[in-house]
């Protein structure tokens, strides 16, 4: 079952959709209980997605999570989707505000006792941030996970690499011709994104955030991580490597997961499917996670 409902955080409010396993009637009814010895999700989405995902990929996860009998909840941060608030206004910071609240809600909401956060790349920062500030927060799974407390040189490098190599590829096709002697060749586009290497204007960083200390957030988060990215992603060895070595300056096992030919998106239905399936597995036994690399 799912349905919607909304919750207050700085007096906006944000609009999230709940997924609950079906209780079959010999159980009683719904309370506080029902769900106390389960793992619920929390899904955070990327800076300029909103509650379902790219390619409503949070839709087949919570689906998926409520079949298997784990509670989820996906939501809106606040200026996007259905929640209240300016887009431009929202920041990191904001957002790690957004995923605590969403984390009470989903805690009041069904009884679980212990959260599994689940971050699609900036979502990913969110739940670095977050996790630590999150007493029932025992696991996350990151997808696609950019680099927080460190430096993001080689992988912007990589990104901006990849987008230029896309643009000149489009050269030799006859429509981009086409599109450039009608005049409908975005060129201010091409030129802002090959500019900013891909990233919106969120995305380049905020003076709100400069006082987050991601460095610290992940050496007190005490639970488990595992990062999951596509090995055609140019971001991904840069960011492996560098979560590889914060893992372990922490103590903790390093656990990632690489799905073959995937993009950063996982845009095919093998791809999507065999994250979700893997987030699951995770969220359900870390230890019986397969087909990971560096695990």
């Amino acid at each position: 079952m799912d349905r919607h409902l909304q919750f207050e955080v700085d007096g906006l409010r944000l609009l999230g959709a709940l997924h609950e396993p079906l209780v079959a009637p010999e159980s009683g009814p719904r309370g506080a209980e029902q769900h106390s010895g389960t793992t619920g999700l929390l899904l955070l989405h990327g800076w300029a997605g909103y509650r379902i995902g790219a390619h409503r990929m949070f839709v087949k996860l919570a689906r998926a999570a409520a079949a298997a009998g784990l509670p989820c909840l996906r939501f809106d941060f606040r200026g996007r989707g259905d929640s209240e608030g300016d887009m431009m206004a929202t920041t990191l910071s904001s957002m790690i505000q957004d995923a605590c609240a969403a984390a009470r809600v989903l805690c009041d909401e069904t009884g679980v006792e212990r959260i599994a956060l689940v971050g699609d790349c900036s979502g990913s920062e969110v739940a670095i941030g977050a996790g630590a500030m999150i007493d029932a927060c025992q696991s996350m799974v990151l997808w696609s996970a950019p680099i927080v407390g460190g430096s993001r040189e080689q992988s912007d490098k990589a990104k901006r690499k990849h987008i230029v190599g896309q643009y000149l590829s489009k050269l030799f096709r006859p429509q981009t011709w086409a599109k450039l002697v009608t005049g409908r060749l975005q060129v201010g586009m091409i030129r802002k994104a090959v500019a900013g290497g891909g990233k919106g204007a969120g995305e380049q960083g905020s003076q709100k955030d400069s006082d987050i200390d991601w460095g610290r957030r992940f050496r007190t988060f005490d639970g488990d991580m595992l990062f999951i990215y596509g090995d055609r992603d140019p971001t991904a060895e840069a960011c492996l490597e560098h979560y590889k070595a914060m893992t372990g300056a922490t103590g903790r096992p390093w656990h990632s997961h690489l799905v073959s030919g995937a993009n950063h998106a996982f845009y095919s239905v093998q791809w999507e499917r065999e994250v979700i399936t893997t987030t699951l597995t995770w969220v359900s036994g870390p230890a019986t996670v397969g087909g990971g690399h560096g695990r």
